[in-house]
């Protein structure tokens, strides 16, 4: 009995490893120089991104704030706009802007605030809020109280937005680049309780085993077909089936 057990579990093994190796293109998997040297590229790029988000993202905002009669839309743009200035600017101008959203929201009538809870409760604002503070701890190394607000910024309830585009990645990119992985596990595990689907499940599964395999990761869905061209032993997820749910 238990060798007939053994054998389809060793057969789905090598079935994995084979498709694995069909798509490796990185002789020495996560250690390769040529995929070290395509990672440092992409950080390079990621950080050139955001620096122009920051701009565009803080001209939306100043410009909702001047000529919008809608303050949904300021309170929308400016927390689009935190995570960006928590990385680039200046520590007491990141807290001002947090500081501001509390200001706006304070502004908001009885009705407008039932409105906003009613739709989002404000749960996309308040993870922005959440993931600044992260970062701006982080940046004075401060990393106990930054992995703190890391995992709280996902107290999130019943949010539209973060349920079907998912959490920010920004600040987990970096900090595992930097070498601190619990934390990072612990926020792509919790993502489950509001981030679910077939693509999320997908992500978080090569994300983990990408970790495990103590790769350099991007946190992209580019991820899903690199950890392929790395050798890894994987399912591959883009074949059109994916994880079973």
């Amino acid at each position: 009995m238990m060798c007939r057990m053994i054998k389809p579990l060793v057969a789905i093994l090598l079935c994995i490893t084979a498709i694995s190796n069909a798509y490796a293109n990185y002789e020495l998997g996560c250690d390769d120089p040529a995929y070290h040297k395509y990672m440092e590229q992409r950080f390079v790029h990621f950080e050139s991104k955001n620096r122009r988000l920051f701009a565009e993202t803080l001209r939306n905002y100043e410009q909702s704030l001047a000529t919008s009669n809608n303050p949904y839309r300021v309170i929308g743009d400016l927390s689009r706009h935190l995570k960006y200035s928590a990385q680039f600017d200046a520590i007491e101008k990141v807290n001002a802007k947090i500081d501001h959203i509390f200001d706006h929201a304070e502004a908001l009538s009885a009705e407008q605030q039932i409105a906003g809870d009613v739709f989002d409760r404000f749960s996309s604002e308040s993870h922005a809020v959440g993931i600044a503070r992260a970062w701006l701890a982080y940046r004075q190394g401060n990393y106990e109280l930054a992995f703190k607000e890391l995992l709280q910024s996902l107290e999130v309830s019943n949010s539209a937005v973060l349920s079907a585009f998912g959490p920010d990645v920004e600040l987990i990119r970096r900090i595992y680049h930097d070498g601190h992985v619990a934390p990072v596990i612990a926020y792509i595990n919790k993502t489950e309780e509001f981030w679910t689907g077939r693509r999320p499940d997908n992500l978080r599964y090569v994300w983990l085993k990408m970790i495990n395999a103590q790769c350099k990761i991007q946190f992209d869905f580019i991820d899903t077909i690199k950890a392929l061209e790395l050798g890894l032993s994987l399912i591959d997820v883009n074949n059109g089936k994916g994880l079973k749910r």
